[in-house]
């Protein structure tokens, strides 16, 4: 009986939430999107509703299932006024709401125990994604390069989700730990909403969300999945916030950075930290165009795939000689940015490393005293890094993490001047690295089509990388 009351309120409850929107559109109280997100606010306390009255999984599916198809016909007939954006605005934002209130209903209403975690990710979705969209529109000044998100808007998403979160954990008496857990949620909900676009954050935030819960309460070892997804976030938010990375190459450090804090701990994750800071800090005084000093995903790739291949083989076999790689791989990226970083303010000239005659300043292939000493002092910093991870190898392991880490970047510059591509501007009389959009007045001048600037860099730590695991196979 209580089901079919349930149906009655929910339907009831939806109609009323809906109603009030169409009116207050129509009366122009509302704008198209202070409507669109009174229905996505109010939407999400069906869940309340939900638990209070179903205890069949079957009646707890129907009222979503109806709103997936409802909400599919008026994207397509707008027959409801208030609800979807126009023209290009347009989205499956709203389908995407009710597939995913479905998904969480038809697993978790089968285990009533964890109801509640449906009631975190739902209402996380509502009023911290709903309300923070409302901020970044209305008083949203600090852009990520991400359309329609702004740094205040994914501020008041973390909040908001971290008050339901910690709300809820507390009030059911589920962990000690409630201000920890509700952080991590917080974390996950704010990070995931941060790089949903075209509406798809209406499906990605709640299930994300509730996974990340799920484990979270139930696997103790998730708690370290949280630290490094936090913290790796945190960076990463920053990061896009002042324009180091792009879209692309924010998420792609996301993963990166995660899976090396989880995979391998936070040693040899704040080594690659302190490269890409130092790296950023070094290019902030160079002057180049702003969007050469922004890194996309194929900068983030190719500069930090190496170390993670070799951390998934650490983790798997716990091998110092991988270990050994691995600090290698950031040892030499390290190196070669901090000699271009510091090279680049030589009152010297620049030769090139294969004939020793004089090169444009920049040009891939060159080096400099100063340059030198910077590679030197980037492959040392990383290489006494490498030490706190101690162990019995310590004295061999630093000598082979610096000597390789210095021989990434003389191989850089090497590969640089002999392999990679370079293109001649003809107008304005200088070479290029990187292929522009437009090739009128360009001409290939020495290299291969497909190795980059950044293909070297991928080539070289690999190589260099490996180096140092077949001679620390022969000393350990």
């Amino acid at each position: 009986m209580t089901n079919w009351l349930g149906l009655l309120i929910s339907v009831i409850y939806i109609v009323l939430i809906i109603s009030i929107s169409v009116f207050c559109y129509k009366k122009k109280k509302f704008s198209l999107e202070d409507s669109r997100k009174f229905v996505h606010v109010g939407m999400c306390n069906w869940w309340l509703i939900a638990m209070i009255f179903f205890d069949q999984w079957i009646y707890a599916c129907i009222l979503p299932l109806l709103f997936v198809i409802i909400n599919f016909i008026n994207l397509k007939t707008d027959k409801i006024p208030g609800i979807e954006r126009k023209g290009k605005d347009k989205t499956f934002g709203t389908v995407w709401y009710a597939i995913a209130m479905l998904i969480l209903a038809f697993v978790l209403f089968r285990y009533p125990d964890y109801q509640y975690i449906g009631a975190i990710a739902i209402l996380i979705l509502g009023y911290g994604d709903g309300i923070g969209g409302l901020v970044s529109e209305y008083i949203g000044r600090h852009k990520f390069p991400i359309p329609h998100k702004t740094a205040e808007g994914s501020f008041t998403v973390f909040i908001i989700s971290f008050i339901i979160a910690a709300a809820l954990l507390e009030a059911l008496a589920m962990t000690d730990m409630t201000i920890t857990y509700a952080f991590f949620i917080a974390c996950f909900a704010t990070i995931t909403e941060l790089f949903s676009v075209g509406g798809i954050d209406n499906f990605t935030v709640p299930l994300f969300t509730a996974l990340c819960t799920f484990l979270l309460m139930t696997e103790p070892t998730f708690l370290k999945f949280g630290i490094a997804f936090s913290i790796t976030g945190i960076i990463v938010f920053v990061s896009m916030l002042n324009g180091l990375l792009t879209y692309g190459g924010g998420f792609a450090a996301m993963v990166l950075g995660t899976a090396v804090f989880y995979l391998n701990g936070p040693v040899v994750f704040w080594a690659l930290i302190l490269f890409f800071v130092t790296s950023a800090m070094l290019e902030h005084y160079h002057k180049k165009p702003k969007k050469d000093k922004v890194k996309d995903i194929r900068d983030v790739i190719e500069n930090g795939l190496p170390c993670l291949l070799f951390g998934i083989m650490y983790y798997a076999t716990g091998s110092e000689i991988a270990l050994v790689c691995e600090m290698t791989a950031i040892a030499g990226v390290t190196a070669d940015t901090w000699s271009s970083g510091l090279g680049y303010f030589s009152k010297e000239k620049v030769r090139s490393i294969l004939t020793w005659k004089p090169i444009p300043k920049g040009e891939s292939g060159g080096v400099t005293s100063l340059g030198m000493a910077g590679a030197v002092f980037g492959a040392l910093f990383i290489a006494l890094f490498s030490n706190v991870l101690g162990g019995d190898n310590i004295i061999p392991r630093f000598a082979i993490v610096f000597f390789f880490g210095v021989f990434t970047s003389l191989l850089d510059s090497l590969f640089g001047i002999l392999l990679q591509v370079k293109y001649y501007d003809e107008k304005e009389g200088v070479i290029l690295e990187k292929k522009p959009k437009s090739m009128k007045g360009i001409r290939k001048v020495s290299g291969y089509d497909f190795i980059t600037n950044g293909m070297v860099n991928f080539l070289t730590s690999m190589i260099a990388a490996l180096l140092a695991g077949m001679v620390a196979f022969l000393v350990f």
